[in-house]
């Protein structure tokens, strides 16, 4: 209600203003104390409007100023971000260039290295092949079995396997340990043939080889050439008493290699070396070493872990010490040229035992001996990677608990030393492989002989760690981050171009969403509760053209002063509703009130428009301030009839005690407005009476989101409540029973006078009810000498009301009717 309006209804509502903060909405003071003047209505209503826009005003202002802060943080820092954005791009791509590089030199180790396994597993079984096919062929039982040109067979084999050293070790049990010393000792010089077939190879190779060197101009070494060995023909210290003194150093017994002592007896299986290639210059002396208690494998019993599962084991890695060297020396002389023997003295090596068969039979056969290899690991990183792969380290580790380290760069492999010697800054990017397993899954058709023993899959388990160094990034690693930082300047000017733009976008954005957060809260302010109004303004995302349409909207319904099209428009976009969770809320204790004016329609139909306005303004705002005061909320208005609801939003346990107090309170003060206005707007005026209905019960409430969207009521409640209204009496407050039965419980008895005829109500049937009477409480009486004369009328019993009721009152002035209706009533 504007200022016009509250001017036009004469002053009449001056004097009735009220502290709405100091006064409770169920109290027990009297209707006076809870009226509220048009002007104080309006002075609240202005203060919630003031709060609402220094609110928004307050956030807005807060966000812009962070914003500008940021946006200008931004500008200080933006050249050192573009440089690091630059820096981080350019890195970036070097080191996915890095990781792909390395990833293939990975797995061309990987998958090299595994395939060199499968290949000299292979080549060793061609070998255990050959032994088995000899005895099968000449009819001769293991362990008595000699393959004649070992040497020259062996040679090749190592060759193809890149073994130093390969032996042929029968299996011996503890039954035939006798009859194989009397074999051994009565063919003991096969190794002997052996030895000259070995210099009279290796006599050929040099002079091909030197012959090859000097085309070359690249001389061989004469320390290398000269690789002729002698028969060692020093005696030993006679320690063994088997030993044969013949200067051969023969042992004529099955002996353990650390004592040098014959093997007790009983304590078999054995695994006796008889045939060896390359055979070195202690020739005869190498017959009969137990290779089952050589210490190379782990623990000593290999022949039984071969005889239980017979496949091939790798030994643990071991470094020759120097107390062998001799013998090594000698053994790495006698083989292949190309091997130096100050490359593998250090070398950790490992010891290989590749079964051999009594038949081939896979289902019947039976261990007949072992293979013995030594293979130098170092030679399987050889000639795997290109030449530009650079700083490659290979990690070889196994189940006996021991690491080595190999750096391999290009086709060159060297030892590092025992240990994960590896950067562990690059952990992440290293590759591992079970080379077993690995070997077991890639064996192929294409790869693996019909005959090839696999590995074992317990004992002698290794796997391979490839990772890479700095060595390997600096290949692929350049200055370019560097030199792309110099777009840096371009960038922070336009950052700073951006920043302008971005702060006048700001400022303007600003300014409209505090006009129109301050208009639209105004308006749905006075239309919904608060707790309403807060899920009506979530933010929800919206398209450009829905945008537009709101906007359009706000602006025509700014120009026809009508505030409901914009709470419509924001709730309506492109024809659809928003989406989301509708706005409803089931109450269970409220208090619905239906006031309506008794004989507004007769009235009105002999009054002009402004007229009937001017009194519904005056009435619904004095009604409105006393809502505003009891915390009942007020719904809408329909034509003369005024809905109302407490207990929601906000939940009040006395909500049916202070809706009576607000029925009360309209009661007598529109009692007051009606004379007032007599004078005005005709005399019949003052015979205006509110008729109020009230009832208790759950209810429905919320927004039906469309357009001119309203916070409405549904539900039995508000029904029946309309219900209670329409059988009641004007200047009356007609409760059901249910409203009677929460005063009666807050102790509010007196108030209560049982209707004596039940009502009956459209689709509720017959119904108990009550009135509301306050007359006799001494806290709503009035204070003073002056009697009112709404009072008067509200005290007076209905009864009494009905035996005036066909009196001509209206042929009488109204004060004399009065007055003579309260006469009688006092006296």
């Amino acid at each position: 209600m504007d200022a016009t309006t509250a001017t036009g209804t004469g002053g009449i509502l001056k004097d009735t203003h009220v502290d709405l903060e100091a006064m409770d909405p169920s109290d027990d003071s009297s209707y006076m104390s809870s009226q509220m003047s048009g002007a104080a209505v309006e002075a609240e209503q202005k203060r919630l409007r003031q709060e609402m826009a220094e609110s928004l005003a307050t956030r807005e202002n807060k966000a812009v100023c962070m914003l500008r802060f940021l946006v200008m943080a931004l500008m200080m820092t933006v050249t050192a971000l573009v440089l690091a954005g630059v820096y981080i791009y350019s890195s970036h791509t070097e080191q996915s260039a890095f990781e792909t590089g390395f990833a293939i030199h990975a797995t061309q180790m990987t998958q090299s290295f595994t395939n060199v396994v499968e290949s000299k597993l292979v080549a060793i079984g061609s070998m255990s092949n050959a032994i088995t096919s000899h005895a099968l062929f000449t009819g001769s039982e293991f362990p008595f079995v000699t393959l004649p040109d070992f040497a020259a067979r062996g040679s090749d084999i190592r060759v193809m396997a890149e073994a130093l050293v390969l032996g042929w070790c029968p299996l011996v049990t503890n039954n035939n340990r006798l009859a194989w010393e009397e074999f051994a000792f009565m063919n003991r010089y096969q190794m002997n043939k052996n030895f000259e077939q070995d210099n009279h190879l290796r006599q050929d190779q040099d002079e091909y080889f030197e012959d090859l060197a000097m085309e070359s101009s690249n001389p061989v070494d004469e320390d290398d050439s000269n690789r002729m060995l002698k028969e060692e023909q020093e005696e030993e210290e006679a320690v063994d008493p088997d030993l044969l003194q013949d200067g051969s150093n023969y042992h004529l017994r099955i002996y353990n290699p650390f004592s040098g002592l014959a093997e007790p007896n009983g304590t078999g299986p054995f695994l006796p070396e008889w045939q060896r290639s390359p055979s070195n210059n202690q020739i005869q002396k190498l017959i009969n070493l137990n290779w089952d208690k050589a210490g190379v494998f782990k623990g000593a019993d290999i022949a039984k872990t071969l005889m239980a599962n017979p496949r091939v084991i790798i030994n643990k890695l071991t470094v020759i010490q120097p107390k062998f060297y001799k013998p090594m020396t000698a053994s790495l002389q006698a083989s292949q040229y190309r091997n130096r023997v100050d490359t593998y003295l250090e070398d950790p090596l490992s010891f290989l035992a590749y079964p051999v068969f009594d038949s081939f039979n896979s289902t019947t056969r039976k261990l007949g001996g072992v293979l013995i290899a030594n293979l130098y690991w170092q030679i399987y990183f050889r000639n795997v990677l290109p030449p530009n792969a650079k700083g490659v380290i290979c990690v070889l580790s196994n189940s006996y608990n021991q690491t080595f380290s190999y750096l391999v760069n290009g086709p060159n492999a060297t030892l590092l030393g025992p240990g994960d010697l590896h950067d562990p800054h690059y952990n992440d990017m290293g590759v591992s492989l079970d080379v077993s397993s690995f070997v077991k899954r890639m064996a192929n058709a294409e790869t693996r002989a019909y005959l090839t023993v696999p590995l074992h899959e317990t004992v002698g388990l290794y796997t391979l760690k490839v990772y890479p160094t700095d060595d390997t990034r600096d290949e692929y690693t350049s200055n370019n981050p560097i030199i792309y930082t110099l777009v840096v300047g371009v960038i922070f000017v336009l950052t700073a171009i951006v920043f302008g733009l971005f702060d006048t976008c700001v400022e303007k954005r600003q300014r409209k969403v505090m006009s129109r957060a301050v208009e639209s809260g105004a308006i749905v302010r006075s239309l919904f509760p608060e707790a309403v109004q807060s899920r009506m303004f979530q933010d929800e995302p919206t398209s450009t053209a829905d945008t537009k349409t709101e906007q359009t909207s706000w602006k025509v319904n700014a120009n026809q002063g009508h505030g409901l099209e914009a709470v419509s428009a924001l709730e309506t976009k492109s024809g659809h509703l928003k989406q989301g969770g509708q706005i409803a809320d089931e109450y269970m204790n409220c208090t619905v009130i239906f006031s309506d004016l008794a004989g507004f329609t007769a009235w009105s139909s002999t009054r002009s428009p402004c007229e009937v306005f001017e009194l519904l303004e005056t009435i619904y705002n004095a009604m409105d301030g006393i809502a505003l005061k009891r915390r009942v909320f007020k719904v809408e208005t329909i034509g003369d009839c005024w809905l109302g609801v407490c207990g929601l939003p906000n939940p009040n346990p006395k909500h049916a005690v202070a809706t009576a107090r607000f029925a009360h309170d309209c009661m007598k003060k529109v009692q007051e407005l009606v004379m007032s206005l007599s004078d005005r707007l005709g005399s019949d005026t003052g015979l205006l009476q509110l008729r109020t209905g009230l009832h208790s019960g759950s209810v429905t409430a919320g927004v039906l989101r469309g357009q001119k969207s309203r916070f409405q009521l549904f539900g039995d409640t508000v029904n029946t409540a309309s219900r209670i209204e329409t059988t009641g009496k004007p200047g009356r407050i007609h409760a059901s029973k249910t409203t009677a039965d929460i005063l009666m419980k807050h102790g509010k008895e007196s108030w209560l006078q049982r209707r004596e005829n039940k009502i009956t109500a459209k689709g509720k049937g017959e119904m108990q009810t009550y009135w509301i009477d306050m007359a006799n409480d001494n806290q709503t009486c009035v204070t003073g000498s002056s009697l009112d004369t709404s009072s008067v009328l509200m005290a007076l019993d209905n009864n009494f009301l009905d035996e005036h009721e066909n009196d001509a009152v209206h042929d009488k002035p109204q004060t004399e009717v009065l007055g003579q209706i309260a006469t009688e009533a006092w006296t």
